[in-house]
């Protein structure tokens, strides 16, 4: 029998992932909120909304897991996208806007509430449960490799087509990934006995939350890697709001450049490479695309080596180490930002530093779902890894929809900068992160039952 038996499977769903992650509107999305009438406020409360929707979500997307295979929820997350995309290409205001992200909570709440037991699915039916790192890896590397080449076109793409052209290239684009989804096969098929409703489900789900609170080896693992998430994704949305309150044009990208030489193959490495070394780097930097295209090379680098770096690296050292870096990313943020000049060289280790930061927390994540995964009591192993996502959905809202109310806006005398919320933010990190860490080192690294490592030799 063949040794390699999820390969085809799992390789056409990282290939829909990174279909899913073709966001060209990502790196501007600030700028086309504000062609909707909204505000840098309104925009941290929208990124939060989505999250919290997500949020409330999560139970419905489980119970519909539990009445169609997985991989019916898929499509459906990849459908309620479409439903966005349809709205905003039809009509404009700040309500559609709302409405659209709603329809993208609901998507993100399906696809997350599956994603990761999608590939475990498949491991398990072939028996090839022990490749579940390295294949949640493999999975987490093909979104961020999508993300990126998306954002490095997104800017110029924006700025040449404008906003309307990108929205139809996306709907596209999803419709072909759902084509795609179509193909896979229904590892899971839920025993129509094993379907239950709302009511019970919430029952169960209670059961898992109260089992993940007593397990103190789990319980602080699960808030600390939550509040990891929080801190990651409050990093990524303050890119734009910081770039933006600097007066950053958004229309620097590669793409200005290729038209330049004519997209000429042959030329275009040396004509790159003597455009890199006579620009500006602290004006091409803050060049949203630029930026998602350094965090999310790095996240899915971070990714893809996730499998060795568990091997040789305890969950326990991972998740300090990335704390630390988290906690000198909002000193350095404050700094750098308020100083009145900075340095190309400044600059360039600044981003490079924060997106560090944000795929050091995606590796301790990934550890830590596997572990999770392979350790959690078998009868509510998905229900826990729900608990899990909704953890980091619920801190990761507060974090982003505070700023809403601490934010100066327009005209107002009252609030803070951008800026003064990295500080503001560290002093109630620091604290919390490190309680945290005492916790998870007195229940788990103290524990000769903790299996801190995630080799597959501990399998």
């Amino acid at each position: 029998m063949s040794k390699f038996l999820s390969f085809v499977p799992l390789s056409m769903y990282n290939v829909a992932a990174f279909l899913r992650s073709q966001l060209f509107l990502l790196p501007v999305l600030l700028f086309f909120y504000q062609e909707n009438g909204l505000s840098v406020g309104d925009f941290y409360l929208i990124q939060g909304l989505i999250v919290f929707f997500a949020f409330l979500f999560e139970i419905p997307a489980g119970y519909l897991g539990d009445i169609f295979p997985r991989k019916y929820i898929l499509i459906t997350a990849y459908a309620l996208f479409l439903g966005r995309l349809f709205l905003w290409i039809f009509f404009r205001g700040f309500e559609i806007i709302l409405i659209g992200e709603f329809f993208y909570a609901c998507s993100k709440a399906c696809f997350d509430s599956v994603s990761s037991s999608f590939i475990y699915d498949i491991l398990k039916k072939n028996g090839e449960e022990k490749k579940m790192v390295k294949a949640y890896s493999n999975f987490n590397a093909a979104m961020y490799i999508g993300t990126g080449i998306a954002a490095m076109l997104g800017a110029g793409l924006y700025t040449k087509f404008g906003s309307h052209v990108l929205l139809i290239a996306e709907f596209m684009i999803y419709s072909t990934a759902i084509l795609l989804l179509s193909f896979l096969p229904n590892a899971h098929v839920p025993a129509k006995n094993a379907v239950i409703g709302v009511k019970e489900r919430l029952k169960k789900f209670w059961v898992a939350v109260r089992y993940i609170l007593k397990s103190r080896k789990y319980c602080y693992l699960v808030l600390f890697s939550g509040f990891m998430v929080g801190v990651s994704h409050f990093f990524f949305w303050s890119f734009q709001p910081l770039m933006k309150s600097s007066g950053i044009n958004p229309s620097v990208s590669l793409t200005d450049l290729a038209d330049s030489i004519g997209w000429d193959t042959r030329v275009f490495g040396e004509a790159v490479w003597n455009y890199l070394l006579s620009l500006d780097w602290l004006d091409y930097i803050k060049v949203m695309g630029v930026v998602i295209f350094i965090n999310n090379v790095l996240r899915s680098s971070f990714s893809y080596f996730a499998a060795a770096a568990a091997k040789r690296i305890s969950l326990f050292k991972l998740g300090n180490i990335s704390f630390a870096m988290e906690i000198i990313g909002c000193g350095l943020s404050f700094a750098l930002m308020k100083a009145g000049h900075i340095t190309p060289a400044q600059c360039l280790l600044f981003i490079i530093f924060l997106c560090v930061c944000i795929g050091l927390q995606l590796m301790f994540t990934i550890s830590h779902i596997s572990r999770l995964h392979r350790l959690i009591n078998p009868k509510i192993r998905s229900l826990s890894s729900s608990v899990n996502m909704m953890t980091g959905r619920l801190l990761t809202s507060v974090m982003l929809m505070a700023p809403k109310f601490l934010l100066k806006n327009d005209g107002a005398v009252s609030g803070v900068r951008v800026i003064d919320i990295f500080w503001i933010y560290a002093l109630i990190f620091l604290p919390i992160g490190l309680f945290f860490i005492y916790k998870i080192y007195k229940y788990n690294v103290k524990a000769a039952h903790s299996l801190m490592h995630v080799s597959d030799e501990k399998a």
